[in-house]
């Protein structure tokens, strides 16, 4: 059994960046941007009204010169005209500030008599209410730096800019299977000794969390026959591969004959650490392969620890690992030396708490966990008040 640390260390040695390509940006949500983006425009690609309003010339207003109004400027047209002292436009939100004009007063805070415009916000200043040209980015400066996370926010930021495609790190091709001859899709009947299969649902959703999808599951019986023959099938079609149940050692657990008989070089097995000891993680040319326990609280353990940072290196992203805090643990804890802990932990301002229920087979305190407690292990008998590493589950900020 090797460590903690160093089984972080063997999948960040062993996982590569995919191969960048072009993406539509109607399709880059999650992806991560492997050159960096420079914007082609100005935005605003003019001088534009804030709001609906009078752009006028503030020395005009200074002076107390009569302002009279010339004509109007919708929301993508532009003023044909040409605009002297004592002159000022309706204009609207969105719409371009004639040249010549330099504010623009909100259209409350005025009073019109005939054509003749009455300022009444004594408050104005010169520019206001006007988003100055490439007030947001100017033309060649930096968008998005390499390494970038394409968020919702960022996509109609590049659109803004008249993007359409960008170079991003694609998302990993993800193939799950299950293992196990008890399992039952949820739905369906079940007779004495079979159970609903939840595994590849909870690392459905939680890849989704994360913007990805799954390209394939597929779930098969206990046959080492069948094992063999699902996986040689898949290594091909898929960049990473997860396998829930089988890696054990039991007279039913075929998953480790398996990999070996394909020829799936075996990086690390087994971690010293609570729960999610029995974890493979292994290579079959450029394919990543993980051998996941059965046991679902394990499972998603597992995952967040070692998959989501091997996904996250083979997305491109610079921080790998959840985002690690600390905070005083509210209870005292046993433990004794020698294995590590992952407790399922709800956080406070000021302080984590281990949920009850940490057995490896109950998803109960990870329907409401939102970290994982990380205690070393060299560490023991935690006391109250004491702190503690706490790693910040994803997708629940």
């Amino acid at each position: 059994m090797i460590s903690v640390e160093k089984a972080h260390s063997l999948i960040l040695k062993n996982t590569t960046v995919l191969e960048p390509s072009n993406t539509l940006l109607v399709d880059a949500l999650g992806s991560v941007v492997s050159k960096t983006v420079l914007s082609p425009v100005n935005l605003p690609l003019f001088n534009q009204s804030a709001m609906d309003g009078y752009a006028f010339l503030f020395s005009d207003y200074k002076r107390k010169k009569v302002i009279k109004i010339i004509g109007k400027v919708p929301a993508g047209k532009t003023f044909k005209g040409k605009i002297v002292s004592g002159q000022a436009v309706r204009i609207f939100t969105g719409a371009p500030v004639p040249s010549g004009l330099d504010t623009v007063v909100m259209q409350e805070r005025i009073t019109l008599k005939g054509e003749v415009l009455f300022i009444m916000d004594l408050d104005i200043t010169k520019g206001a209410n006007i988003r100055k040209t490439g007030s947001q980015i100017k033309r060649g400066k930096i968008a998005l730096p390499k390494c970038s996370l394409i968020t919702p926010g960022g996509v109609g930021y590049l659109a803004a800019m008249g993007i359409t495609k960008i170079h991003t790190t694609p998302h990993p091709r993800i193939t799950l299977v299950v293992t196990g001859s008890e399992l039952k899709k949820p739905g369906k009947s079940l007779v004495n000794g079979e159970i609903y299969e939840s595994n590849s649902y909870a690392l459905v959703a939680t890849l989704k969390s994360i913007g990805l999808n799954v390209h394939k599951v597929i779930s098969i019986p206990d046959s080492r026959k069948q094992t063999v023959a699902v996986l040689k099938r898949i290594f091909i079609q898929s960049d990473l591969i997860l396998v829930t149940g089988g890696i054990s050692v039991g007279e039913y657990d075929f998953v480790g004959s398996a990999l070996t008989e394909l020829g799936v070089k075996n990086i690390f097995y087994k971690i010293k650490q609570k729960p999610g000891k029995p974890l493979f993680f292994g290579k079959n040319n450029r394919t990543i392969i993980f051998g996941l326990p059965g046991n679902p609280a394990a499972v998603l353990s597992c995952f967040y620890e070692y998959v989501y940072p091997c996904i996250n290196v083979m997305r491109g992203k610079k921080d790998v690992f959840l985002r690690k805090i600390q905070l005083p643990i509210t209870i005292d804890y046993p433990k004794k030396k020698g294995l590590s802990f992952f407790l399922k932990g709800k956080m406070s301002e000021s302080s984590v708490t281990p949920l009850v229920r940490q057995e490896s087979y109950i998803l109960s305190s990870f329907a409401v966990a939102d970290c994982l407690i990380y205690l070393p292990e060299k560490r023991e008998h935690i006391k109250a008040g004491e702190l503690v590493d706490v790693h910040v589950l994803p997708g629940l900020y």
